[in-house]
């Protein structure tokens, strides 16, 4: 593990300046990170929100939230010190979703997408004034083997891909989340899932997106979740357009998160060169909230 994966995993502060891979030193990066955070308890969104400040990503994408005071906890206190946050205005008892925290400008407005089962569970935002790209947030719905648990997820993911057939048409396209799904290639095999739950990450693909992770490493193998038995998956992923893969520098799992106990999934930051993105006056949340 180099010296930059080492601090990652340790969730020490990174200087988001830092050149990667090689990259020239005076090259800007964006880096975006997607952490489950499980609906937390007040106490543990306090351990969360230092973690994230520690780790001081530009884009935090947040799945498993709740309509609940942990996620208002964090929500509340980057709001307060600046960020742009999206997230849903009312959120039903007992339902999950994602949030987007970024202090990257943006021209466009942030905006939810609603739909049978896309509530709460899909959101969408701008990065950048030149160029910009369409950032999705995705907590997919897990499943059991009732009927009406599988209706819900495959009505989901038929909804994200038409989602991400329009949106690729025209611009370019950042995919981030909990997926709740392995990919066909995945090592283990596990039998719990199904076709329809492989053709979906196809699909995503099929828009035109690359999965981060594996376009870097395509021989490492990543888990994001651990069973109770200590069988790994990777239910985490980042995908972003073709186009964008120039400027792609980095894409790892920061398992700290775990280790930590901040969240039961390992974090997944994508470093990315910024191009002419500029941010948003912000103070450190931790300090906004205390």
């Amino acid at each position: 593990m180099d010296a930059r994966k080492a601090s990652v995993a340790l969730g020490t502060d990174l200087d988001p300046n830092t050149a990667v891979k090689g990259v020239a030193e005076s090259e800007r990066t964006l880096r975006i990170l997607t952490l489950n955070i499980s609906g937390p308890s007040i106490e543990r969104a306090s351990r969360i929100l230092d973690f994230l400040s520690d780790l001081d990503p530009d884009v935090a994408v947040l799945t498993e939230t709740r309509g609940a005071p942990g996620t208002r906890f964090i929500l509340d206190a980057y709001r307060h010190a600046g960020y742009a946050v999206l997230a849903p205005e009312s959120q039903l008892s007992g339902e999950r979703g994602v949030a987007i925290i970024h202090r990257v400008n943006s021209p466009g407005s942030a905006r939810e997408v609603s739909g049978p089962d896309l509530a709460y569970r899909l959101s969408i935002t701008t990065l950048g004034e030149h160029a910009p790209i369409a950032l999705v947030g995705a907590y997919v719905p897990s499943r059991d083997a009732s009927a009406e648990k599988i209706e819900r997820k495959q009505t989901f993911l038929r909804q994200m891909v038409t989602l991400l057939q329009v949106l690729s048409v025209d611009q370019d396209v950042i995919l981030m989340g909990d997926f709740n799904i392995i990919d066909r290639t995945h090592v283990p095999r596990y039998p719990a899932f199904r076709s329809w739950e492989y053709d979906a990450l196809a699909a995503i693909r099929d828009c035109g997106l690359v999965e981060g992770f594996s376009h870097l490493y395509p021989d490492e193998r990543a888990y994001s979740w651990f069973g109770r038995t200590g069988d790994g998956y990777r239910y985490d992923y980042a995908f972003l357009s073709k186009s964008l893969l120039n400027r792609l520098r980095d894409c790892e799992y920061i398992d700290a998160s775990r280790q930590l106990g901040v969240s039961d999934h390992s974090g997944l930051l994508m470093t990315m060169g910024s191009g002419r993105t500029t941010m948003l006056r912000v103070d450190d949340p931790r300090v906004a909230e205390r």
